[in-house]
């Protein structure tokens, strides 16, 4: 049976968990300035849409997530900055091959890559206005969109007893550790066979 937040509840015979995630803010100084984005709604979109003609320069934090973000950005005639973490881009789901592809295209279409690039904070007033890196470097921003994973909504699954060490581990049926509950999609875990086993989450 699974109880709902107003107080009813659904009886099942089989449950799949798909809920996805929330996307997984920045913890540093000025994380909470106006102008600051994450792209996980239409809702969130539709934000970013609105502000978009006061911003010229735009910084990207994440080469995974935020990827497909900055070339739409740049197509639209943005000044758009990548930074990443990772000496890669799609580090996290692609091999080296794929993700130097990827760099090279979005460098050929005006886009500045950032890699083994660490932010600092963010800076500004009420509106952010540059993104400092821990190099010291600051890169002026009229608006950031960060991308750089979600927190797993699974804590109903935690409570339940559910193995969660990074998402919710499904074996290779999708199922959980709880009886008759499965689990597919960003907040699922497992041992990828392409990745020598290694236990991934992939967004």
């Amino acid at each position: 049976e699974a109880v709902l937040s107003d107080g009813n509840s659904i009886r099942y015979r089989h449950l799949v968990w798909a809920a996805g995630g929330a996307p997984r803010s920045l913890t540093c100084n000025g994380h909470e300035l106006a102008g600051v984005h994450s792209v996980r709604t239409r809702a969130d979109v539709d934000r970013i849409m609105a502000e978009l003609p006061k911003a010229e320069r735009i910084v990207v934090i994440g080469a995974d997530h935020g990827l497909e973000a900055a070339a739409v950005l740049s197509k639209l005639g943005k000044s758009v900055t990548v930074v990443e973490a990772m000496d890669r881009v799609l580090a996290r789901v692609a091999c080296e091959p794929l993700s130097r592809f990827f760099e090279t295209e979005h460098r050929e279409h005006g886009i500045d890559v950032r890699l083994s690039s660490q932010v600092e904070c963010l800076e500004g007033d009420d509106a952010v206005r540059a993104v400092r890196l821990a190099d010291g470097e600051r890169l002026p921003a009229d608006m950031v969109i960060v991308g750089i994973g979600i927190i797993p909504s699974i804590e109903p699954l935690r409570v339940a007893g559910a193995d969660c060490p990074n998402g919710v581990y499904v074996d290779e049926y999708c199922r959980t550790s709880l009886p008759d509950v499965f689990a597919i999609g960003d907040c699922a875990a497992h041992d990828n066979p392409y990745a020598e086993g290694a236990m991934i989450r992939l967004e």
